[in-house]
């Protein structure tokens, strides 16, 4: 370590020197050769330490993790902190042309850690398509270097906080900000969706929107509205919530502290709602007409998960109610979709509603998830054919716009 040259008035650890050596070791960096130094950098705001260096294509492509996680045991090694390699994408393309070319790439974030995975240490933060594109044209172009910034000896923390950094530093959905906070706060959201089936084994939520894997925010959004519902009384006026995008939403905080991950009437709820996506896939992608994208995925939908859990928690204390709710799924004709998206998306509010609403379900103002409630409040309360039809779907909105204006009425004459 006699090239290594330690630039802050902090000292690191005897553990964080050992990894340090051992990268030195094994990578050479092109800074420590022909008597050169290579550089140790402290960041005081994450207290992490870290060398920006050079790296020969052919020393490092066979070396690089593109699983990196926050914890490093087997079990959770496929929950990544970075994005998806989208190698359809024209930036990506145009990374490998480059790299054919000779184009040294910059600042590649990795933590040099064998605690997992040890025959490939560098841990990828960001820069994994400009990795992915050097690999592909290692053959050519094997003697180029590459910019690195390797951190060394990094807590849990600390692995979120550099990996949320370097993603947003470029355009990255809020999805995969809330996928890695998550991480940070624990298995058990995840684990829940695994359980019931909004996830299949092993699977990790989507890092962008996506009508069949649930994002963190939609998972977030039916535990804080089943929770919210269970909690509800007969007088209130009911209203479903979105949880917020890009980090961590105060609600589900909140409601994560006293939610039993194992309560029975919850996990059932989960897995009837993984019942209606699935049944509301396979209906519309199985039939000749109106099967569009956004209806095979309506379940998924903010305002769909937001009312439908809501409904479930608040019926939760009423079992013949909370059966009806759940039996959308069930005595389906040919071609009929539990939620019936197509009726969902003609429903207006004749004379108020303008030329440009899109219908039920289709964006997540507080009036369209009290409206989108009321669709499942009126099938269970009201409906004589249990199934949702435009009918019931004009209905919910004149019922729900009649029960808003009465709650706005009584706020108005407790001020008197």
């Amino acid at each position: 370590m006699n090239n290594l040259v330690i630039t802050s008035s902090v000292t690191p650890s005897q553990q964080v020197k050992d990894i340090i050596k051992e990268f030195l070791n094994q990578f050479n960096p092109l800074e420590s050769l022909n008597g050169g130094n290579v550089l140790l950098l402290y960041d005081e705001r994450s207290k992490a330490y870290y060398s920006p260096c050079h790296l020969k294509a052919v020393d490092f492509c066979d070396f690089c993790d593109f699983n990196a996680t926050i914890d490093g045991s087997e079990e959770d090694e496929l929950y990544k902190l970075n994005r998806d390699i989208t190698e359809n994408e024209s930036a990506y393309n145009t990374m490998v042309v480059d790299a054919k070319a000779g184009r040294t790439f910059e600042d590649i974030v990795v933590e040099y850690d064998k605690s997992y995975n040890p025959d490939m240490p560098l841990k990828i933060y960001g820069g994994q398509h400009r990795i992915k594109a050097i690999i592909s044209t290692k053959s050519n172009k094997p003697d180029i270097y590459h910019g690195f910034r390797v951190y060394f000896g990094l807590t849990k923390q600390q692995k979120v906080e550099i990996a949320t950094i370097n993603n947003t530093s470029i355009t990255v959905s809020n999805d995969l900000l809330d996928r890695m906070k998550e991480q940070l706060l624990g298995s058990e959201l995840r684990d829940y969706c695994q359980e019931v089936g909004l996830l299949g084994s092993n699977q990790d939520f989507s890092d962008k929107k996506d009508s069949v894997i649930p994002t963190v925010r939609v998972a977030r959004t039916f535990v804080v509205n089943y929770i919210k519902g269970k909690n509800s009384s007969a007088f209130d006026f009911h209203m479903p919530l979105v949880c917020k995008s890009g980090g961590i939403d105060e609600d589900y905080i909140k409601v994560r502290e006293i939610i039993d991950w194992n309560d029975i009437d919850f996990i059932e709820a989960g897995k009837q709602f993984s019942t209606l996506h699935n049944t509301q896939r396979s209906k519309v992608t199985g039939r000749k007409g109106d099967n569009y994208a956004q209806f095979a995925g309506k379940a998924l939908s903010l305002a769909v998960v937001a009312s439908w859990s809501y409904a479930a928690g608040n019926y939760s204390k009423d079992k013949p109610k909370l059966s009806v709710l759940y039996s959308i799924t069930s005595n389906l004709g040919t071609g009929e979709d539990p939620l019936n998206a197509k009726a969902l998306s003609e429903a207006r509010f004749k004379g108020i509603d303008p030329d440009t609403y899109r219908g039920l379900g289709a964006r997540n103002s507080s009036d369209e998830l009290g409206r989108m409630l009321e669709v499942f409040t009126v099938l269970v309360e009201k409906a004589t054919e249990k199934k949702i039809t435009k009918n019931l779907a004009n209905a919910a909105i004149q019922s729900y716009e009649a029960k808003k204006a009465t709650n706005n009425a009584l706020k108005s004459l407790a001020k008197i």
